[in-house]
């Protein structure tokens, strides 16, 4: 799962404290996968994201100079956390989740602060957050721990989550929570939920046994190739797929899902879920395609 030393960590960056732990965060990232920090910030100009009409340059330049420097002082800041950390930073007219489509192509992962929208703007553009990982070929990561919104250090990594269901999203989200536990030095625990379609009902004899087999079988090509990952395996019976990720992941410091899973009894453990944890989970979310 490592990336090669071409490829990029992405932060999308607009100057806000969301934002800049976004870039701090995605520095980490970076200096841990030995690639280099690219930091994004886009323009979003009302006219133009409603209408054809093109604003003159002298209405979008100084808008163009401040997000300059705004995405320069960040750099500033990161390569001197990172002596040895490459930074480069785009500016761009247009709406992030496009820019970041567009700047994005070879990046290993990109990262997200929290959404900082208004009600109507939400529902008028969608969340950026959300529009990036339906439409991002990358594992996109979403900020969204309140518990560190004023933090300005580094971060530190000490509890991963991730949701497991047999399918070939989750086997790329749990590839993405090993590798990212082994860089952090950080403890693993891997989700599967197993329940009935109507919550409650009993299930058949063996599932449960089954289930638990299903999970320890799906890590152990996992614990051959990452040997110093400690894992905790988890399988919960009590809690739709979704709930029971949301559960874990309270005291955690990242929860992995995939953009979509394995239905039935087993599961139904992505799609929706991982729309519900970019929106409710307690800690930053990766979104791993």
């Amino acid at each position: 799962m490592r990336g090669s030393r071409s490829a990029e960590v992405v932060a999308g960056f607009d100057g806000s404290a969301g934002s800049q732990r976004a870039a701090r965060w995605a520095a980490l990232e970076a200096v841990t996968r030995k690639q280099s920090l690219l930091l994004v910030h886009a323009i979003a100009v009302p006219l133009e994201q409603f209408t054809r009409i093109r604003l003159p340059s002298e209405v979008v330049g100084p808008q163009h100079n401040a997000a300059e420097q705004a995405l320069e002082d960040m750099a500033a800041e990161c390569r001197s956390r990172f002596p040895e950390l490459g930074v480069r930073t785009v500016v761009r007219i247009g709406v992030l989740a496009t820019v970041l489509r567009d700047v994005a192509a070879h990046a290993s992962v990109i990262v997200l602060g929290p959404p900082e929208l208004s009600r109507t703007r939400r529902v008028l553009l969608g969340s950026t957050a959300a529009e990036v990982v339906r439409t991002a070929s990358q594992p996109v990561v979403v900020l969204r721990d309140e518990r560190t919104s004023g933090q300005s250090e580094a971060p530190v990594f000490e509890r991963i989550v991730v949701g497991v269901d047999g399918s070939e999203f989750s086997a790329r989200a749990t590839g993405f929570a090993y590798d990212f536990a082994d860089r952090h030095g950080a403890e693993l625990t891997a989700v599967l939920a197993c329940t009935s379609p109507d919550l409650g009902g009993e299930l058949e004899p063996g599932v449960v046994d089954a289930c638990r087999r299903e999970l320890s079988e799906t890590l152990a090509g996992w614990r051959e190739h990452y040997p110093d990952v400690q894992v905790k395996e988890q399988v919960t019976t009590s809690e739709r797929p979704a709930e029971a990720l949301l559960s874990a992941a309270v005291d955690a410091d990242l929860l992995v899902v995939g953009t979509r899973g394995r239905g039935a009894i087993r599961s139904t453990l992505f799609g929706s879920v991982s729309h519900t944890a970019v929106h409710y989970a307690p800690c930053p979310v990766a979104v791993v395609r």
